[in-house]
């Protein structure tokens, strides 16, 4: 965002840093500080529960977490059970990146975003897949208030399957109920993102 000038009429010796310049500063501090934060927990967590010692591209992620104030618990617990932090993955129906984003969805992402200069071939670009995933995410807790489980399952499932499954009391939403949802691909999904979900946000402090 282009720093904004002070005018002709203010004080040249007391000139105030550009607003832009200050926030970018202020983000940068934040990204720095989640990123020390997010390693020092990485390394005192059992490699049972995460991928590697050092999670790749973490700064990238957590400075999307912070543009879309999304909780990177959260988005780190997605990115390690879709993708375990391959950036360029093509899953076999065609879900692509960190984020394994489907391009259809993307689109429809994009859209709601007004993001003029989105193209398909972008999705496979790390900063394009985490705007992409971590807003369609934003969008289904939105869908599904209170209730991160659902959210979780229709990231997988897709929200009108996932509707169809609580309208007709399949699955009554909850956590103590998962082995309810009818796919097994999800249920064990659902499992997994919370399962890791609960260790990153009890080793990472925001």
């Amino acid at each position: 965002m282009a720093s904004r000038s002070m005018g002709q009429g203010a004080d040249k010796g007391h000139r105030r840093k550009p607003a832009g310049r200050r926030k970018r500063r202020l983000k940068a501090g934040k990204v720095a500080l989640f990123s020390a934060v997010v390693v020092l927990a990485v390394l005192v967590l059992s490699k049972d529960t995460l991928l590697t010692a050092l999670i790749p591209y973490v700064d990238e992620i957590l400075y999307h977490c912070l543009e879309a104030e999304e909780d990177p618990a959260l988005i780190l617990a997605v990115i390690q059970t879709e993708s375990r932090f391959r950036a360029e993955v093509v899953s076999n129906v065609g879900a692509v990146g960190l984020m394994q984003v489907m391009p259809d969805t993307a689109r429809w992402v994009a859209g709601q975003l007004a993001l003029e200069d989105y193209a398909e071939e972008k999705l496979v670009e790390r900063a394009w897949n985490l705007r992409i995933g971590i807003a369609y995410m934003r969008y289904l807790k939105e869908q599904f208030p209170d209730n991160l489980p659902v959210a979780v399952a229709a990231y997988n499932a897709g929200p009108a399957r996932v509707r169809a499954w609580l309208d007709t009391g399949e699955w009554d939403g909850t956590q103590d109920r998962v082995d309810d949802i009818p796919f097994r691909e999800t249920r064990e999904y659902v499992k997994k993102v919370l399962r890791l979900y609960k260790e990153y946000s009890k080793n990472i402090k925001i």
